[in-house]
């Protein structure tokens, strides 16, 4: 089943308890997806927002639980190999609140930011109340975004449960993120390191 299909079902049956759990398990399209439902009828958009919220928090207060009681593990260690991680550690060194607040607005850090977090010097009840912070405003932006454009929204899915617009959809967003992956290795060979500038 497509992830898209398995997002609207998820939300469908059981409305903003989906929204909740599709935010914490896959991220921005189902808190977006639960806000054009909702401007469907099929949802509660306060129930929406506060599940959104809700999800976001709880899965990076896991992410950031694991990363911090089970550093040996091989999930973990498949994380922090990764070079993102490095970045981001020195992304907590400079400016540990900011980065506790923002990880979730960073491309790729979602899951990431929080275990990176675990693993440096930041407090767990500073990283939990700022995060919560940080939850308030992506969930119930995402559900207002979804609300706000929710009749394109909801005809883009139900495009997308049908297979041939799903390949399509699919061909296309390969060749988005080829262009966009090109553009990142161009964009990053021509930006020096600063600390190895400093070096």
């Amino acid at each position: 089943m497509a992830l898209s299909e398995t997002i609207h079902h998820l939300i469908e049956h059981y409305g903003a308890l989906g929204v909740g759990l599709g935010g914490g398990i896959e991220g921005e399209s189902a808190v977006v997806i639960g806000g054009a439902m909702a401007r469907e009828g099929l949802i509660n958009p306060w129930s929406a927002a506060l599940a959104a919220f809700i999800g976001a928090w709880i899965s990076c207060q896991l992410f950031f639980l694991v990363g911090r009681s089970q550093r040996d593990h091989r999930m973990v260690h498949r994380i922090t190999e990764k070079p993102l991680f490095a970045r981001a550690l020195r992304m907590i060194d400079r400016h540990p609140r900011l980065f506790c607040f923002g990880f979730r607005f960073i491309y790729g850090f979602r899951v990431m930011g929080p275990i990176a977090i675990s693993m440096s010097h930041v407090r767990a009840r500073d990283f939990a109340w700022l995060q919560m912070l940080s939850a308030a405003i992506w969930g119930p932006g995402l559900v207002l975004l979804g609300y706000s454009f929710g009749k394109v929204i909801v005809e883009v899915v139900k495009m997308l449960l049908t297979p041939a617009h799903a390949l399509i959809a699919a061909a296309l967003t390969i060749l988005v993120l080829l262009g966009w992956l090109q553009w990142r290795r161009r964009r990053a060979a021509r930006t020096v390191d600063p600390e190895r500038a400093n070096g």
